[in-house]
Order: structure tokens, then sequence, then C-alpha cells
């Protein structure tokens, strides 16, 4: 896991600020860890007692806390912790009506910023900054003059930098409001909305591929309506490559998808799975508890998958797919088509896969399109013809530079592929 969240970017920016967000679900930490992991030094708990232990470890200048955790709440947290930290910036997160205890934290210790659930990332990176130059403005902003204080007094709790106290508490007010009517009528394109940005925070960056294979792009459509996914890392010499379609609705193919790149992160970074049949039968499961339980019906959602491990040690490959196929080309120019099982995912039914192995020298390139992008890009209905015009098409590509066939195949509207030349 500390390899993809610590990874360096070139166009990395210079990091001024520590921040440590502490959540309970671990979800929402590995989310917030990749959305801000460019802009600060981000440290993450899972609880009041690892924040507590974080904050004796390392110099944080801003602390945001959920409110609603088991053990010790955020508010709880924040007047434990800002008498022995008075310098730090504190913020509440929370997506419930907790206004009672929001206005106890400042009266008690100061608060910054007052947060309500679902979270926008420009949004809070602004409210971040802001209040972080107030309380560490840059070097050439000229203060006055400090004033010294009494010997006998003790150093207080820095005033929170932004709004006084009658407006933090205006803010709480009317922000538990606006909760409570969201609550009340639930506004669809917000939901949507809020689903795609949890999406989009864990989709792997597309020029991240190169870091890991010298010659490969992906195609991918960044639009509410996009049903396809994928993801990609590396660790311990092994890259997994993943392209998956979810057969459902909208809201349902969403959530589904962030939930499907979480958890292969997790697999790989945490955990250390390299098989494919391992990874798959993992992800039929986890979908199955995190969203069905018994009540699952298998036609409310079914999941295209296919699953590549690259072994950079030994040149080998390991590939099982789920109603996805992978399309390749022998180093003499020989298209084949590498099947995975013909039935797709279901969730909490345990996959038959067949895993394939084979390596390097038996293959030059690589495709990853699932049957639903093969059909809306040749507009045919039958699957075998809509096959037959991407063989036909690949045929003439492949030879060219990756990065020239993916831009000719975007003009043939393909909306989600995986390309990788060995």
């Amino acid at each position: 896991m500390e390899g993809v969240l610590n990874r360096t970017y070139k166009d990395e920016e210079v990091k001024r600020f520590n921040i440590l967000y502490v959540d309970d679900e671990e979800v929402n930490l590995r989310i917030f860890q990749r959305a801000f992991k460019r802009h600060y030094n981000v440290f993450t708990a899972e609880s009041g007692k690892d924040a507590i232990k974080i904050l004796e470890d390392n110099q944080i200048d801003l602390i945001m806390s959920d409110q609603r955790m088991p053990g010790m709440t955020g508010v709880e947290l924040l007047i434990k912790i800002v008498p022995m930290y008075p310098n730090i910036v504190r913020m509440i997160m929370t997506g419930f009506s907790d206004e009672d205890e929001i206005i106890r934290v400042d009266k008690e210790v100061g608060l910054d910023r007052f947060l309500v659930k679902p979270w926008n990332q420009e949004d809070l990176k602004e409210e971040f900054d802001k209040a972080l130059e107030l309380r560490n403005p840059t070097e050439d902003v000229v203060e006055p003059p400090p004033v010294a204080a009494p010997a006998e007094e003790k150093p207080k709790a820095t005033t929170p930098a932004n709004p006084s106290k009658q407006e933090l508490k205006k803010e709480i007010i009317k922000s538990v409001e606006a909760r409570k009517n969201m609550m009340s009528t639930v506004n669809m394109d917000q939901v949507i909305e809020f689903n795609v940005s949890l999406r989009e925070s864990l989709l792997p960056r597309q020029e991240e591929l190169k870091l890991y294979l010298d010659d490969a792009f992906v195609l991918y459509e960044h639009n509410r309506v996009n049903h396809n996914g994928y993801w990609f890392g590396e660790v311990d010499d092994k890259v997994l490559i993943t392209s998956f379609n979810t057969n459902s609705g909208v809201i349902h193919a969403l959530t589904l998808n962030t939930f499907i790149c979480a958890t292969l992160m997790e697999l790989m970074y945490k955990d250390r799975v390299f098989d494919p049949k391992e990874i798959l039968s993992s992800l039929s499961t986890r979908i199955q508890n995190r969203f069905f339980g018994k009540k699952y019906d298998e036609n409310i959602c079914s999941i295209d998958i296919a699953l590549l491990v690259y072994d950079k040690q030994d040149e080998s490959l390991l590939f099982g797919g789920a109603n996805h196929n992978l399309y390749s080309f022998n180093k003499g120019g020989e298209f084949k088509t590498l099947s995975g099982n013909i039935a797709p995912l279901i969730p909490g039914v345990e996959p038959d896969v067949n895993v394939l192995q084979f390596d390097t020298f038996e293959v030059s390139e690589l495709y990853f399109i699932s049957n639903n992008v093969i059909d809306d890009s040749t507009k045919k209905s039958e699957s075998n013809s809509a096959l037959l015009s991407t063989q036909l098409l690949l045929e003439e590509l492949h030879k060219f530079p990756m990065i020239m066939q993916s831009k000719l195949l975007l003009e043939y509207k393909y909306k989600s592929l995986v390309g990788v030349r060995f």
C-alpha cells in the first residue's frame, strides 16, 4: 500500500504542509490520500488513538477528523489534542447533523472549519490552503513584530484562522439545515456527480502506466455514463492491469467501479495477492458482502473483467477473465484471442477461472477491450461481426507506436481500452 501512496511524480509540487485525516472507514482514507498526496504530506488514521500516535511522532499542520467514529468522536479527539498542539489547524467533517457537538468543540478549543460530506476535492483543497496560509504565511508576507506576552502567562491556543465565532455558528446551523434538506429530498444529479468524483479519485492517471511499461496507453471516456473501468499498479516487480465493465444502472455502475478499484488496490498493495483466480474470487465475495448480503439478485448486476499480472523478473504473464478477453499479436504479427470465462463475474458466486500462463516472448502487443466497447464502437448488434471489425482494425494499427494507435482508436470511438507492448 505504501508504494502506491508514496509514488513520486515528475510534476509533483513542493509540499509545505503535513495534514492528517482521521476516519474509521479505510476506503475514505485511501480516496483522501490519493486525492491530496500530490499537494501535501498526507497522514491518515483510522481512529482517534492512531491519530494521537501520529501527532506524537510528526509535526502536523492541519488535522481534519470525521465526527462519528467508534471509541472516540472527532469532537472528543480535537478537545483532547488541541491543548497539546495549540497551533494546529483543526477541522471537523461529518455526514450527519451534529450541531450541538460541533458548537461544543468550537466553544472549548476553537474550530477552523466545519465541513459536510460529501466533499469536493477542489473545494476542500481551497479550504485547506486558505486556513494553512493564514496560519503559516509565506515568507514574502511582512508580518508586524510580535508583542511579547507577560512572563507569567501560559501560551494560548492559536485563534482559528477562518470565521469569527458568530459566523462559524451561523455556518454550522446553515450547513446542518442544508444537510437535513438534502437527506429529505435526494438530488440524484448530486449523488451521481459525487460517485463520479469518487471513481475519478481512484483511477490511476493514464500517463502513470508508462512508469511500469515503456510502451502502453489507456483510452478512457471520463463521464457519468461510462460503465467501464480500469486499474493498474505495481509492487515487488509485479504489474497488475485490469479492465472491467459493470452491467447495471448508472449509480450502481459508478459505485461498484469505485469499489472495484479500491479493492484491487488493497489486494495488491496490502494483501500482496497476484493470482488472477484469487483476485476474482475475492472481488466476488467482497462485492457480495459489501453491497448485497443475502438479498443479491444476479439480475441487478454482473461484471465483465480481465486481469493480467506481469512479472518483470521472469517475464511471465498470468491472465484470468470473466466474459472479457484479451486480444494479442505475437512477434510474427499473428492475431490471437486469449479467452477468459464465458460467464461474467457474479457477486457471491465463486468464479470458475481458467488462468492462462505465457510469457512476453510469445506476445508482442496485448489489448484489453470489453465486449460492450467492441459492440458500441462498431455500431453492430452481433458481437461476432463487431469482433471481426475490431480485429481488422487492430491488424492495421498494431505495428504503429502505441501513442499513435491510441489516437487512431479514439477516432474510431473506442471509449475504454488498454494497450501494452512488450
